[in-house]
């Protein structure tokens, strides 16, 4: 030993904290991103995680996303009939993706004024994250079907578009049965209506009198 680490004034030596591994954060997004595919297939397995790496940018981004994708593909299927512009497919994809930020987060407020009713106690932003989240499936039927608008001129609104909305409402059950503490029927009954609001919202504002 030293006489510097055997003086009082220095001290006993100084030892070297153990390696504590990289900084929080460091791979967040790589399971942000992973984050889409399991919402997907495993939600429950993602909001057991929690949602706290997840932001509302991301959460929004991927609704977002879905649903201009989504209009879009609504313009395209008007385009090969000859109804449609590519101007107006353009402005159907910005519709879609303001419906998917700002539409999403209404209803994901809508949501967690509901899940008060089944007994809810989580906040109104992890709420509309998870919500947000549940158009994972919408964003990845989305990118396939555009594939196969794109390539093949096939009509894919529907076929992957409505698919992918409908298989949200897995997710978003599986959100309320964690707000509600494992009530079934609540779940299926608040998916079920908050699906519906989505559903009418695309028809006004894609397909209905309200389209562009």
């Amino acid at each position: 030993m030293t006489p510097e680490q055997a003086s009082p004034l220095h001290g006993p030596p100084a030892t070297r904290p153990r390696d504590a591994g990289p900084p929080p954060g460091r791979n967040a997004p790589a399971k942000r991103w992973w984050s889409i595919l399991i919402m997907m297939v495993s939600p429950g397995q993602l909001l057991a995680q929690g949602l706290s790496h997840i932001s509302w940018p991301f959460a929004l981004g991927v609704s977002g996303s879905a649903f201009a994708i989504f209009f879009f593909q609504t313009g395209l299927d008007r385009l090969h009939v000859s109804s449609a512009s590519p101007i107006h497919c353009a402005l159907l994809a910005l519709l879609g993706a303001v419906f998917g930020t700002a539409g999403i987060a209404a209803i994901g407020a809508v949501a967690w004024s509901l899940s008060l009713l089944i007994g809810g106690q989580e906040p109104p932003d992890w709420v509309i994250r998870a919500i947000a989240l549940s158009y994972s499936s919408a964003l990845v039927y989305g990118v396939v079907g555009l594939i196969f608008n794109l390539c093949f001129r096939w009509n894919t609104s529907l076929s992957f578009g409505v698919t992918g909305v409908l298989w949200a409402l897995g997710p978003m059950m599986t959100v309320f049965r964690q707000l509600s503490k494992g009530k079934i029927l609540s779940s299926v009954v608040l998916a079920t209506l908050c699906g519906a609001l989505v559903l009418l919202g695309w028809g006004l504002l894609a397909t209905g009198p309200l389209g562009i």
